[in-house]
């Protein structure tokens, strides 16, 4: 899986990369999205730790502006990230900061400089589960959700420890919300209104950090994982 193999999600706008990690003791798929803005230059949604080769990719996209920190995990490549682009401003919550002493942030993901710099981007932030403080952001013009931990899915591409962890918890080929996060939703009213704030958007696609793109019916799986876990939507 070459940290250097940008897939096009929508052309000329959306790009991943997907990069392996072991987190509680399964390897995943990670993903970084890249995002084309419409001044020109990129957006780097939950950046992977660069590679010359990465580096000189996303070069020729555009200059990269922005790294997106989404929630409080995923933080870990932010670092290398504002070191080889030391141009870009870090976006992110400030629960992050306290478990990456390496961490800077610019600005918070949802405060009001970010949104007045970047208007085609909505933040959706999801309340109720402070365990994950995920803030999913809306690509008004690509019509796109982009989240990292707010639901997660395993297929046949997936390492085999992932695999079978995800036939444990019911995440194999469905779309679901994680097993960490299921225990930790600590107001589901209010995740509710979030979810629903989501679902009240034109989303042609769901990107999250851990599942294929989801295209087809994203919102209706989106709803369908959270009603799962006794969140009303």
């Amino acid at each position: 899986m070459p940290q250097s193999a940008l897939t096009a999600v929508v052309d000329d706008r959306i790009w991943t990369l997907d990069r392996p990690v072991w987190f509680g003791g399964v390897r995943l798929r990670a993903r970084t999205t890249v995002v084309r803005l419409d001044d020109g230059s990129l957006l780097l949604h939950t950046p992977a730790p660069p590679t010359d080769a990465f580096a000189a990719q996303l070069r020729a996209l555009g200059p990269v502006r922005w790294l997106v920190v989404p929630n409080c995990f995923h933080h870990l490549g932010t670092p290398a990230a504002a070191a080889r682009f030391p141009e870009a401003q870090v976006v992110g919550p400030t629960s992050a900061l306290s478990r990456n002493k390496a961490l800077k942030l610019h600005v918070g993901i949802g405060d009001a400089p970010f949104g007045a710099q970047v208007p085609e981007l909505e933040a959706l932030p999801l309340l109720g589960v402070p365990f994950l403080d995920e803030t999913v952001l809306y690509h008004r013009p690509t019509q796109t959700l982009l989240g990292a931990d707010i639901v997660v899915c395993a297929n046949a591409r997936d390492h085999w420890s992932w695999r079978w962890a995800a036939r444990i918890t019911g995440c194999y080929e469905r779309v679901r919300v994680s097993p960490d996060v299921r225990k930790k939703i600590a107001d589901k009213t209010a995740a509710a209104r979030s979810i629903h704030a989501m679902l009240d958007r034109p989303a042609r696609r769901l990107i999250v950090g851990h599942a294929d793109v989801i295209e087809d019916g994203c919102c209706d799986d989106l709803a369908q994982a959270w009603r799962l876990e006794g969140v009303q939507v």
